[in-house]
């Protein structure tokens, strides 16, 4: 009798945390971005993240507003996409990082008028952030 209360507790536990993995990785979690060349070969329908970075001269902020326009490239700047996000629904915030030529990744819509409207704006942190490589430095360089 002991021996069957441990088993179907056991089947409990294990049933409870199934159902929490289930529920923690969900569609949110599955969900991967499309680099801007992959959407534009396959455009999709409802909602999708993009990968890539502001292009050069496009980023437009009214002066006041949470509204932000600009376009996304790929990597080597043949293929954009525009993008609007408003700051005002997603929270208020841009991120610090975000800049002309940093990678970013958006999360909405595309639009009939082949705008995207983004819902989540993510910048990447660029490069400068990356430990540097130590093969660049001279020995003792740095060092007191």
């Amino acid at each position: 009798m002991k021996g069957a209360r441990i088993a179907i507790f056991g089947l409990v536990v294990a049933a409870a945390m199934g159902f929490l993995l289930f529920k923690t990785l969900g569609t949110q979690a599955g969900v991967f971005y499309l680099t801007v060349d992959e959407f534009l070969a396959a455009p999709q329908e409802g909602r999708v993240r993009l990968s890539g970075w502001v292009e050069a001269g496009s980023i437009e902020k009214p002066a006041g507003g949470l509204n932000l326009s600009f376009a996304i490239r790929n990597e080597d700047g043949g293929l954009r996409i525009p993008v609007v996000f408003d700051a005002a629904k997603a929270g208020g915030r841009i991120p610090d990082t975000f800049q002309e030529g940093s990678p970013v990744v958006v999360t909405g819509e595309i639009q009939p008028d082949g705008t995207f409207r983004a819902t989540q704006l993510l910048a990447k942190c660029p490069s400068k952030y990356e430990a540097a490589d130590p093969a660049d430095h001279p020995a003792g360089a740095g060092s007191d």
